[in-house]
């Protein structure tokens, strides 16, 4: 191999070396950045936060009503207090779009844990 072809091969190697070491640096930052945004957009404490105002408040009366004070998974009376609204679209696999109220079901708290990140028809 020709001293000039040496040459240009070890600048292009360090060339090559330079780039990848920036690729890393940006992919570390990008990975930051995501972690950042999704802390504050994050779906549960959306949910948890509008659960906590007057219209989640007014939501969750409502639906205990709605329900006849009935469990929506075993079909068991439930006490309003012990009540805990299940998504039936679970935030895991919808994100924000599971936050609606339609998709909001009230179950005791055993229930809940039972049924998890499932998909159940309550009709």
């Amino acid at each position: 191999m020709s001293n000039d072809s040496s040459n240009n091969l070890a600048r292009l190697y360090n060339e090559l070396l330079i780039l990848l070491k920036q690729e890393d640096e940006i992919r570390k930052e990008t990975e930051r950045r995501l972690a950042k945004a999704k802390t504050s957009v994050d779906p549960r404490q959306e949910f948890n936060r509008w659960l906590q105002t007057n219209a989640g408040q007014t939501w969750k009366q409502k639906q205990f009503r709605y329900q006849d004070s009935k469990c929506a998974a075993c079909g068991n009376s439930l006490r309003f207090a012990d009540a805990v609204v299940h998504h039936v679209r679970p935030l895991k696999d919808f994100g924000a779009a599971a936050n609606t109220p339609e998709n909001f079901k009230l179950l005791h708290p055993s229930c809940n844990l039972k049924i998890g990140t499932k998909i159940v028809d309550f009709s």
